[in-house]
């Protein structure tokens, strides 16, 4: 072996060391792979400063664990409410304003924390956001609201937490409507069009977060949005969510929008005018 030979091999085994460090790194410890909490308490008083006059309610997940919300109570005549899931970063005082719209034209809100985010203490797995996002709902149902009642939206991973509440809790009503921004199919799809290197996501993604296996027998209307220019999780990641998605479903792709900036196209205003289309009996003939 004359010494490129040998350097090759020697630089074939570095390369495969850092990949299976890497495949065991994932496995093992996710966390910084796939979730980017802030992990200081919300600052409520922020959120009445710029308007969302909140108030904090405190409930417990199925294990026990504490968890809080920021609500606010519809008004003016109207019974819904939105509640609004958020994605794998920050905390829920980085996500108020886009509950701002619903709650001046009456709708009530809620903003739930996962466990790991703000100052809620426990671990972030896919088992543990799932039954926080349904203690939310089920919170709800104790203040009186039904399915009926509930708009159930999620960004990004927080569509799957919004996607998962409506497919485990439709069993004896189906909600108001089920609402998507920037939704995936499922997350090893995510990485499979964002990391360039092949890898063995099956084994190595202990969470997988799958929109697919469940939209089908969503119950509820569905409204999509996603960002022509996404490169989080593109755009074609929505509208394969979409076609397998049952009518009365609408999907909007904002040209030019990215990951986190569709609310600068006001896609909270067309959110708007889809929950009173569907108020009004509309959806169904679009």
């Amino acid at each position: 072996m004359n010494l490129s030979q040998k350097i090759a091999t020697w630089v074939a085994c570095v390369l495969a060391g850092i990949y299976g460090i890497f495949c065991v790194l994932v496995f093992v410890y996710p966390k910084p792979f796939f979730y980017n909490p802030t992990t200081v308490r919300s600052d409520i008083n922020h959120a009445h400063k710029y308007g969302y006059k909140a108030r904090e309610v405190t409930y417990n997940s199925k294990d026990g664990t504490p968890l809080l919300a920021w609500y606010t109570e519809p008004h003016n005549g109207q019974k819904k409410i939105v509640v609004f899931m958020h994605g794998n970063s920050y905390n829920i005082e980085e996500f108020y304003y886009k509950l701002k719209t619903f709650a001046n034209a009456g709708y009530g809100t809620f903003l739930p924390e996962y466990r790991g985010y703000g100052d809620v203490a426990g671990e972030i797995t896919q088992e543990n956001l799932e039954a926080d996002a349904i203690a939310a709902v089920e919170y709800l149902h104790s203040q009186g609201y039904k399915n009926k009642d509930i708009y159930v939206y999620g960004m990004s991973l927080g569509s799957h937490m919004a996607t998962n509440s409506v497919y485990q809790l439709q069993k004896k009503e189906a909600f108001a409507g089920l609402i998507l921004e920037v939704p995936f199919d499922n997350l090893m799809n995510v990485v499979r069009l964002v990391v360039p290197v092949p890898l063995p996501l099956e084994v190595i993604m202990r969470d997988k977060y799958d929109n697919l296996a469940m939209i089908e027998n969503i119950k509820s209307p569905i409204l999509i949005m996603g960002g022509s220019i996404d490169t989080t999780v593109p755009v074609e990641l929505a509208q394969n969510l979409y076609n397998y998605a049952p009518e009365p479903k609408k999907i909007i792709i904002y040209e030019n929008g990215k990951h986190s900036n569709l609310f600068n196209f006001r896609n909270d205003l067309d959110i708007l005018d889809w929950m009173k289309a569907n108020e009004n009996g509309w959806l169904k003939s679009e």
